[in-house]
């Protein structure tokens, strides 16, 4: 079979498994993509969403989750209407406006349409993200199965299309942007490399990485075809981001970075033993808690192991995947409690890393053109 049609078939299961996951969850709120959101009765923003839908779906006061921070950014795109001023850390939240704004866009501005655009924009990406997996394992001489197929079965890309979240998307755009790499296309790895550093701050790694890459291979004596448009390219990504933070600054009076200092915890894997105490100890108690913290104690030290496990092989910086995920694991080492003690906020902020993760344990069989010494 084609690598062409394998990558079909893993997008079209990945679909298939994200949509049943959705299905699952409407269902309860009488089939009402609005629900996906997660606007809980009383946020702030409750009063707009009913305001622009009467039948919005909320859920319970608790239940909100970060989808309805990309609800607002969907439906006021450049923070100059009323819904930014309306969800909590708003500059930090207009710091990755990618799915608000694919959103955005998808729903031709219409807001009562936002909802299921965000639905849309995250099928659509869960199957970019498994077909780009598919063909980049292919290109490496791995088989195009498990490279589509892992992310179609990943627990958090899953969960982030049921909860209106932007893994989806940056997995995508990441996968993407390799793919364009790889073939040298630098006018959309350019455009590819500001989608994906304005839909999740942590992709900055990929342009950044992929430099790195091009200029480790000159040192080691490599000739690198094209060098200045790779690096060029490669750049805008950034530099977009930059300008974009730079506006945001001027928007709401402080940089984004400021609303982010108690999401991050140095020197790297202070806050996952900091994260593990917390779970033991919410594991001794009963209700919710508990639950909490069994399923935290058992699934940490697991994917920390994963990630050490990556660590140590991607150490030999064989293929630029080595490199990448060589940051996305020290970045993902650096979070705290707040984002690694309920296992749906760590399965889901562990998308990427573990995307990586198979490229760096397993040889490559083929050195494709990027890669390879020229």
């Amino acid at each position: 079979m084609s690598a062409r049609r394998a990558a079909l078939i893993c997008a079209v299961v990945a679909v298939a498994t994200s949509g049943l996951a959705v299905v699952a969850t409407i269902s309860a709120q009488s089939g009402g993509v609005s629900a996906l959101v997660r606007i809980a009765s009383d946020d702030p923003i409750a009063p707009l969403a009913r305001e622009i839908d009467p039948g919005f779906r909320f859920v319970e006061p608790g239940g909100h989750y970060d989808g309805s921070f990309f609800y607002a950014i969907a439906v006021d795109p450049v923070a100059r209407g009323e819904a930014h001023g309306l969800i909590d850390r708003s500059a930090y939240r207009y710091g990755h406006v990618g799915y608000g704004w694919a959103a955005w866009v998808l729903s031709l501005g219409q807001p009562g349409l936002v909802p299921a655009a965000l639905l849309l924009v995250g099928l659509a990406g869960v199957a970019a993200a498994a077909a780009a997996g598919s063909l980049l394992a292919a290109r490496f001489g791995w088989s195009p199965w498990w490279g589509g197929l892992l992310v179609a079965f990943s627990p958090g890309l899953i969960f982030s299309v049921t909860a209106d979240t932007s893994e989806p998307l940056a997995l995508a755009l990441m996968g993407l942007l390799l793919l364009a790499y790889l073939n040298r296309r630098w006018a959309w790895v350019a455009v590819l490399s500001a989608c994906a550093c304005l839909t999740k701050e942590p992709l900055i790694a990929v342009p950044v990485g992929l430099t790195l890459w091009e200029l480790l291979r000159t040192r080691r004596g490599d000739v690198v075809p094209d060098l200045a448009s790779r690096v060029i390219a490669l750049g805008i990504g950034p530099v977009v981001f930059v300008a974009w933070t730079v506006y945001l600054r001027s928007r709401f009076g402080i940089w984004p970075s400021s609303q982010t200092s108690d999401l991050i915890t140095l020197p790297p894997f202070a806050g996952w033993i900091d994260t593990l105490s917390r779970a033991a100890d919410q594991a001794r108690r009963g209700d919710d808690p508990m639950q909490i913290g069994t399923a935290a104690i058992a699934i940490l030290p697991a994917v920390g192991g994963a990630l050490v496990a990556g660590l140590v092989r991607a150490r030999r910086l064989r293929t630029f995947f080595d490199v990448l995920f060589l940051l996305f694991a020290v970045m993902a080492f650096s979070l705290n409690w707040l984002q690694l003690l309920a296992p749906k906020d760590l399965i889901r902020l562990m998308v990427v890393a573990f995307a990586l993760l198979p490229a760096v344990l397993v040889e490559p069989r083929i050195r494709p053109d990027a890669t390879a010494n020229t």
